[in-house]
């Protein structure tokens, strides 16, 4: 299958070239990365517009389940770019379904308001946390300055750089790469505004190879390893508020409980007492979803290191026996600085557990934060993770 590059991209069109398609002032040269980038920095400021005036600093995490999919998008141009945009947009959809559900929309984008906040910025505003870095936020100035800096200036850089893959893709496949055939002619075309431009059109046919696929593969499994543990979590809460139901009885809260061996309350009653979910990929980790979401973005830059072997993968570059695959580009800035976003974020969702869950301290010591050990596996599968909590283990 044949797709336009670079400069046949698929917003081309004779209005285009002749600088009357609306779009020809934002698509600079045609080209993905002057687009992406003007898209991203008018983003920080309509977030830091919004947050300022709302007092709300979660205006990016709205943005955070679209914009990657959309910057892929904008990067089309084989069908190596194009399946990295359907992923995507399968990430996207799961997502943004996902924050809908916990109430992140609410009347958005009605003048940005409505949303519901991330608990973790209230926690941090009040200072409630303790110790001398935890209550820094309690400083308006602190707070401006880190809502224009970290929330939505980098935050936004974040969000185009997990994308990065896509335009390392789309510069392998426009500079010759793509592993398939070329066919390149020259067109003169002229412009209200300049005399002459000279556009070189380029087919390319880009044949998908073993990486490719890994990393489909790999996309697909972490993007239904983080459904599930969402999954998890959203039946654990439901049943742990209907667990504890509360009803007023002469100004005196009491407990309902309910029968926890039935077949529609599958967590033990240890854990509803506990008051956070033990079992399932819980007994792994103690954030599988954020495991699943760095692993999406892991197998995601994959995708670039196929595209490099696709490049090389030329009878100049080629030792004739074998594919060569080139694991390291710059585009794994972005999945790396993803990680180092979620230990941060993990370490201050760890401590606000801490101080809501007393026993949370020994499921610390028992199951890792992210990455599996062989101990928690075997809690999962036999099935004694809650248990040993009851022996205090």
């Amino acid at each position: 299958m044949a797709y336009p590059t670079a400069t046949h991209h698929p917003f081309d069109d004779s209005s285009f070239v002749d600088g009357h398609h609306p779009l020809a002032a934002l698509m600079i040269d045609k080209d993905p990365y002057a687009t992406c980038l003007l898209l991203c920095h008018i983003l920080v400021v309509l977030t830091y517009v919004a947050s300022t005036l709302t007092g709300d600093l979660s205006q990016v995490d709205r943005l955070w389940s679209i914009l990657p999919a959309m910057y892929a998008w904008i990067c089309v141009v084989d069908e190596r770019t194009a399946l990295m945009a359907c992923l995507s947009t399968l990430w996207s959809i799961r997502l943004t379904y996902n924050f809908y559900g916990r109430g992140g929309y609410g009347k958005w984008p009605r003048l940005w308001r409505g949303g519901e906040e991330d608990y973790r910025w209230g926690v941090l505003r009040s200072g409630t946390l303790g110790g001398r870095y935890w209550t820094l936020l309690t400083k308006r100035w602190i707070l401006t300055a880190f809502n224009l800096i970290f929330v939505s200036l980098l935050q936004n850089y974040l969000l185009l750089y997990i994308a990065s893959p896509s335009l390392l893709a789309w510069s392998m496949a426009t500079t010759g790469g793509g592993g398939g055939i070329h066919d390149t002619n020259t067109t003169t075309r002229s412009s209200t505004t300049a005399t002459i431009s000279t556009i070189t059109t380029t087919t390319t046919t880009t044949t998908l190879n073993v990486m490719d696929y890994i990393a489909s593969l790999l996309f697909v499994i972490s993007l239904l390893g983080e459904t599930v543990a969402d999954n998890q979590q959203r039946a654990f809460q439901n049943g742990k508020k209907e667990w504890t139901g509360t009803r007023r009885n002469n100004n005196t809260i009491t407990a309902k409980r309910i029968d926890v061996t039935t077949t529609s309350h599958p967590f033990k009653e240890r854990e509803y007492e506990d008051g956070f979910c033990q079992s399932g990929l819980f007994a792994i980790v103690r954030k599988p979803a954020y495991a699943f979401e760095q692993l999406v973005w892991m197998s995601y830059y994959l995708f670039s290191v196929a595209a490099t072997a696709d490049y090389y993968d030329r009878p100049n570059y080629d030792d004739g026996h074998h594919r060569r695959y080139y694991y390291w580009n710059w585009s794994m800035g972005g999945w790396v600085s993803l990680c180092i976003l979620f230990q941060a974020s993990g370490w201050l969702t760890e401590r606000i557990s801490m101080s809501k869950y007393p026993t949370y301290s020994s499921y610390r010591e028992r199951v890792p934060l992210y990455v599996p050990g062989v101990y928690s596996f075997r809690r999962m599968i036999v099935g004694i993770a809650v248990e040993d909590c009851k022996k205090g283990k």
